[in-house]
């Protein structure tokens, strides 16, 4: 006897309504279909967020994707490049049956656990086996997340961060593209998930807009082109 074709239910979309709310105000529009999830970049957004916006496609597609796991279905992740939907920035179709783990079941868990540390709080920074543990969670195809090292310190000031006496990841792509922007948000997101489930905190810090050429410079001191960083730490309070 074949089980019956995976559709988004009444109980299932509160299961992922539940867990994109938690993503903020700005995140990714997610359009919810019969058998599968269509998110789409708000175009009002996109000459003032830059790669921001698709930067939060790539969250809630991470969070999409750890929803589907704990419901028992492999996601199936597709890029299309429709002219009459320039607005569509993945869409996540409903794949095979398969049972969820213990990990994928901490992961979805600790989508309850990505706030942002508050003011008057500092992350304190971690050993290099913790970042590494957490870096090498990243399973996202086409995106790198490495441990910031200190001869890449100059480059990545001029990112516009100072990431002096900070426990640090750098998500990194081999290209530039729309897909590329939403497959690092959705590393991004991810690694947040891996240090949140072994019990730190983390901090995404904004990174300068840059021109296709100056990407590919910083490419050549970095090993990709920069897309995001990372803070992660134990969360604890500031002195006074």
């Amino acid at each position: 006897m074949t089980r019956p074709a995976f559709r988004w239910d009444a109980s299932a979309r509160a299961v992922l309504g539940d867990a994109l709310a938690r993503l903020g105000p700005n995140r990714c529009v997610a359009e919810v279909r019969p058998d599968e999830v269509v998110l789409t970049e708000l175009l009002t957004r996109r000459d003032r967020a830059g790669t921001a916006a698709l930067l939060e496609c790539g969250a809630a597609l991470s969070t999409v994707w750890a929803v589907l796991r704990v419901l028992g279905h492999d996601p199936v992740v597709a890029f299309p490049q429709d002219p009459d939907r320039p607005d569509v920035s993945a869409v996540v179709r409903i794949g095979a049956s398969r049972a969820p783990s213990s990990g994928e079941w901490a992961r979805y868990a600790a989508l309850r656990k990505l706030d942002e540390p508050g003011r008057g709080t500092a992350l304190r920074p971690v050993s290099l086996a913790v970042l590494g543990a957490v870096a090498g969670e990243d399973f996202w195809p086409d995106t790198d997340v490495r441990i910031v090292r200190p001869d890449w310190a100059a480059a990545v000031k001029r990112l516009g961060a100072d990431l002096t006496g900070q426990s640090s990841l750098l998500v990194t792509t081999p290209g530039d593209s729309r897909r590329h922007h939403v497959l690092a948000g959705a590393a991004l997101h991810s690694t947040r998930l891996a240090a949140a489930m072994r019990g730190f905190a983390s901090e995404r810090v904004v990174l300068s807009l840059l021109t296709t050429a100056e990407g590919a410079r910083h490419a050549e001191v970095l090993p990709g082109i920069p897309q995001a960083l990372l803070l992660v730490g134990l969360a604890t309070p500031k002195r006074r």
